[in-house]
């Protein structure tokens, strides 16, 4: 036994056998066993690179044995629907099962040895499936030596079918129902198939004293309008006190302030309410809501955004999702966003709502969605308002008659941690409520704060009720 293989963490399973990568050629087919040539076994991180199939199953068995616990699992995207079949039924099924922690990441490169040109320098070890035919195997072996001066470990077990009912359906969601928006950015194809649908689309621009940066949002939404891909641009407010208003109307679209819409209903205070107010200021049969204080948009924004309704008639609804830094106002730093989604939302929605878990950004604000499906909803006054749009979408129909779309990087305000926990209080009545939780006793509407400070104590206490708009369908 060579020193290579002396130092594996298991040499005496006899349904995996280890050889040293000097016996390259020579690796045969063990009938109901798997063989794995390595150039020795190294401590540190590991992953593998995998496409799917019979020997890309017998890595991740070999891995279990080898302790690995957490899973590294890069895969470059198929153009072929069947070969993502493959991987998702082979590799991403199992994977669930049998390690503790599982990364997936699916990448585009042009080739394999450009993806490990770009992780190769993060990994101590890499797996590979190994090429069915034996010829294949050194040759392999020599190009990945090439780009890889890491530890290698080539696999091949049994020949066996692969069942596609196994896959993982929400990877398969995630995969066919996550775009880009740059595979939108022909405006000439979306107002072609805007016509060929028939629908009139409306952009709604919530505000509250964004007069930094409104006009650069309504300028952009403007240029979209030209290019005859939306029809109408509407800003409603919630009573801004800064020049929102004024840089609207100079801009020439319909201003309205939320509480003066349907004044017989009332009117409350939220993003939620803004939301619902606006199927009454608009006949548009896709109403999509942009936030106003984003201040890198750009026209691909709205093409990433509408593009999916226009391009798959199948789909209901879409939401946006973003690469943000976001500067906390509180601190002046500069964080990643997502601090609900992470802590409170994701938690949530795959302890009670699974079905969800392919949402890279559940709680985004970036949302279109058919006048029709809006108007069979209930609409949460408050910052819950997200949550149940997107939780409602997906019982109206399925989870495939939705999608999220990547709108690139945004820069935005953000809330400190006060009002990051005030807003969370709200979504998780929201989400409470949707889900039943509450029974016949009211939910808690009080949150609060206890401090303590050299020897002293501090109550604060603030309700948050949350009211519930439907439109009466």
């Amino acid at each position: 036994m060579t020193a290579s293989i002396k130092k594996w963490p298991f040499q005496d399973n006899p349904q995996i056998i280890i050889k040293d990568i000097a016996d390259i050629a020579e690796l045969p087919n063990y009938p109901g066993q798997i063989a794995a040539v390595t150039n020795g076994w190294v401590d540190g991180q590991v992953a593998a690179v995998l496409r799917g199939g019979s020997n890309a199953r017998s890595v991740l068995d070999v891995m279990v044995q080898a302790g690995i616990k957490e899973a590294h699992i890069y895969h470059l995207e198929e153009k072929l629907p069947q070969l993502e079949e493959v991987f998702l039924s082979s590799v991403v099924a199992p994977a669930h099962t049998l390690f503790d922690n599982v990364n997936i990441t699916w990448r585009r490169e042009a080739t394999i040895f450009d993806l490990i040109k770009s992780i190769g320098s993060h990994y101590n070890m890499l797996f590979f499936g190994a090429p069915l035919a034996q010829s294949e195997i050194d040759p392999l072996y020599k190009q990945l030596r090439q780009v890889y001066e890491g530890s290698i470990t080539l696999v091949r077990g049994p020949v066996q079918d692969i069942d596609f009912d196994q896959g993982d359906a929400i990877y398969r969601w995630v995969r066919e129902r996550t775009y880009e928006a740059a595979d939108f950015s022909l405006p000439s194809v979306l107002r072609a198939c805007k016509k060929n649908l028939g629908v009139k689309i409306a952009i709604i621009l919530p505000s509250l004293n964004e007069e930094k940066t409104v006009g650069n949002v309504i300028q952009t939404a403007l240029e979209v309008k030209d290019a005859g891909v939306i029809d109408d641009i509407i800003l409603i407010d919630s009573n801004s006190t800064d020049n929102t208003v004024a840089i609207a109307q100079s801009h020439g679209i319909p201003v309205y302030q939320h509480a003066e819409i349907v004044p017989e209903q009332g009117s409350y205070q939220g993003k939620g309410e803004a939301m619902y107010k606006s199927a009454y200021v608009t006949d548009a049969d896709i109403l999509a809501w942009v936030d106003t204080d984003i201040e890198t948009i750009t026209p691909r924004f709205f093409y990433g955004l509408l593009g999916p309704m226009l391009t798959h008639p199948e789909i209901k609804f879409s939401k946006g999702y973003f690469s943000r830094p976001v500067r906390v106002e509180a601190t002046g730093l500069e964080l990643g966003g997502g601090r609900v989604t992470e802590i409170l939302a994701r938690p949530w929605i795959n302890t009670f709502s699974p079905e969800l878990s392919g949402y890279i950004q559940p709680l985004a604000g970036t949302v279109a969605i058919y006048r029709d499906s809006l108007l069979k909803m209930r609409i949460p006054a408050n910052y819950g308002v997200e949550m149940a749009m997107l939780i409602q979408a997906v019982e109206q129909t399925n989870l495939w008659s939705t999608c999220q779309v990547n709108l690139g990087e945004v820069i935005h305000k953000s809330k400190g941690v006060i009002g990051l926990s005030e807003m969370a209080f709200q979504i998780i009545q929201v989400m409470a409520e949707l889900k039943g939780f509450h029974g016949e006793q009211p939910l808690p509407t009080i949150l609060r704060r206890v401090y303590s400070a050299h020897g002293d104590f501090k109550i604060d206490a603030k309700r948050f009720s949350t009211v519930w708009r439907n439109y009466g369908n």
